[in-house]
């Protein structure tokens, strides 16, 4: 069989996708993935063959475009959101975000398609804002699955998305398409997925958070509790921005050990001076790597790291911020694995509740609870059993 992976330029969105990409070849399967030229390079270090298209998108273009001529937006509240968030920020958000996604799917479609006629692929699997991919798959008469990224937040969109979409599907000769695909791979733990009418593959997740070494350090039991502190990949623009200072003063008092994983773009936010002396900062250490002797994790409630560390049994402390982030963690606290805190919040309220969640077992306990069910879903070697069935029927 040959697969097609298409996916947006950002790392917290490809990580998802790598190990059905391993399992894919790792069962005989000829695997490509499309992309766009800057990204090939995080392809080709994940072990797949990167597909580039012919240019990089300008995505500050295309969301000032978006921003001219903002397309109509219900006022009435999708499902999954209340009315209070929706007429809060929560339209205005999704009003850039998903048009966002649908001009860049504009944007690479000749590509794509392109790319589609030339390899002829059996299948082909997007993560879940390459809108363009179904569309795609629709010219070409493909089968395209979707492959979201834990908690389905594009689910909500799925009614409002479509009209936005209509001239690039007249463009390509197909009437509607559902942005869902014709299945759904779901790599979140069945606690934390939010009701859902999709053809569902479930598949476990399994943490992949790029490339990297293993530093002496970790290959030491720490002396004492270790806090692993991190701001994902791409979140220092979103929301009131970069709080990493903020948690590791608050964590600056406490018996533990803090460890800060950034990326480079963040690192020089946090100038080795300002560190208390309980803590350590590690440049672009993928998280797979720290989170197996962590005790406790502070994030900005992105889902990736929320996955990672609930892989390994860690509780964690979120600060959400943005609309899914918002939709991300609250499964996570539902389930008595986490606690989330007002990005506004003061460093005692931080402090107290860091405490708390290093400190009072239950935590611990439920965040274990799910990581036997994420350990129970099927690897992703059976994920691909699955999809080879049903490219044959």
């Amino acid at each position: 069989m040959r697969v097609l992976f298409v996916t947006t330029n950002w790392g917290s969105h490809y990580y998802h996708l790598v190990p059905l990409v391993w399992a894919m070849r790792a069962t005989g399967h000829e695997v490509y993935v499309s992309c766009e030229p800057s990204f090939a390079e995080t392809i080709v270090r994940s072990g797949a063959t990167a597909v580039p298209t012919s240019r990089d998108v300008d995505q500050d273009e295309l969301m000032k475009r978006v921003l001219a001529d903002p397309p109509d937006w219900p006022d009435i509240a999708p499902e999954g959101v209340s009315q209070e968030e929706w007429d809060g920020s929560w339209r205005a958000v999704s009003q850039r975000a998903f048009p966002m996604f649908a001009a860049l799917a504009g944007e690479l479609a000749d590509d794509v398609l392109r790319q589609t006629r030339a390899l002829r692929p059996d299948l082909i699997v997007y993560e879940p804002t390459s809108f363009v991919a179904p569309l795609v798959g629709a010219a070409m008469g493909i089968p395209a699955v979707r492959h979201v990224l834990g908690v389905d937040v594009i689910y909500m969109a799925r009614n409002i998305v479509p009209p936005v979409l209509r001239p690039l599907a007249d463009r390509l000769g197909v009437g509607d398409v559902d942005i869902l695909g014709l299945a759904t791979i779901d790599n979140c733990p069945p606690a934390m997925q939010l009701p859902s009418q999709v053809n569902r593959i479930r598949t476990r997740f399994v943490p992949y958070n790029g490339s990297g070494a293993m530093p002496d350090w970790l290959l030491e039991p720490s002396p004492r509790r270790r806090v692993g502190v991190s701001w994902g990949l791409c979140a220092s623009d979103r929301g009131r921005g970069f709080l990493v200072p903020e948690l590791v003063k608050a964590l600056s008092e406490f018996d533990v050990e803090v460890v800060v994983t950034l990326s480079a773009a963040d690192r020089k936010n946090l100038p080795e001076g300002e560190l208390p002396g309980n803590a350590r900062v590690v440049e672009s250490l993928p998280l797979h790597l720290l989170m197996p002797s962590c005790d406790a994790m502070l994030h900005q409630s992105g889902i990736s790291t929320m996955l990672t560390a609930l892989s390994y049994g860690v509780p964690q402390l979120v600060l959400p911020q943005m609309p899914d982030e918002l939709m991300e963690s609250r499964p996570l606290i539902a389930a008595g694995a986490g606690i989330a805190v007002a990005p506004e919040a003061g460093l005692d309220t931080i402090a107290e509740r860091a405490a708390e969640l290093v400190t009072v077992p239950s935590y611990r306990e439920a965040a274990g609870r799910l990581r036997e069910e994420i350990r129970r879903q099927p690897s992703p070697t059976e994920t691909v059993k699955e999809l080879e069935a049903f490219v044959r029927d």
